[in-house]
């Protein structure tokens, strides 16, 4: 937290003494912002609690909300009303699924809340009898993809498994073969239920 705050002192610094800081030159912004940077470190007192406000942290003071969308304070209260449910409370104490090995997808299972993503993500309307799949599938799918697979085309990503002349031909990432993938999206294992490249693009 306090480098973010070093670096919100720095650039209220360079707003506030180099005005014409657009007119100047790419080397002459990196000499000074190196200057400024060293004075405020120089300054800096890492025992005091950080005052800087979160929204200046993250460099998001001037972001305008679109409609719809939570602010900070509004997210902190979700979230808070979310873990004080009691069938989160129940549930809070998960076990990774024997599948999952990767101890990146092990890391990314264990920091999403589904529940949480499919409440943020769903329309008003939306009931589970209303489709196949949660928003969360689809951000899984597309995390997994992002992070393992960034190479490959969202149509091979999602493609079927086929057979050619007797022989299995695995074509896709998240076919029944490919368990990990599966039960990291959340597809079930014993049913041929697969997630389209339609579907996530």
């Amino acid at each position: 937290m306090h480098h973010k705050d070093i670096k919100a002192i720095t650039r209220k610094q360079l707003k506030t003494n180099y005005r014409d800081w657009k007119r100047l030159k790419k080397r002459e912004k990196r000499e000074i912002a190196q200057k400024v940077l060293d004075e405020v470190l120089a300054d800096y007192d890492f025992k005091k609690e950080v005052e800087t406000d979160k929204l200046e942290l993250l460099g998001i003071e001037q972001q305008k909300l679109t409609s719809g969308m939570m602010d900070l304070n509004e997210m902190a209260l979700f979230i808070e009303s979310h873990e004080n449910d009691a069938l989160f409370r129940l549930n809070k104490k998960r076990r990774n699924p024997s599948y999952l090995k990767d101890n990146e997808l092990i890391f990314f299972h264990n920091l999403l809340d589904d529940t949480i993503i499919n409440r943020l993500l769903s329309y008003d309307g939306f009931t589970p009898s209303m489709r196949e799949f949660f928003p969360s599938n689809f951000l899984r799918a597309e995390l997994l993809k992002a992070t393992k697979y960034p190479e490959i085309s969202y149509r091979k990503f999602c493609g079927e498994d086929k057979t050619y002349q007797g022989h299995k031909e695995i074509n896709s990432y998240i076919g029944l073969e490919n368990k990990q993938n599966r039960i990291f999206i959340g597809l079930p294992l014993n049913k041929k239920k697969m997630i389209s490249h339609v579907q996530i693009c």
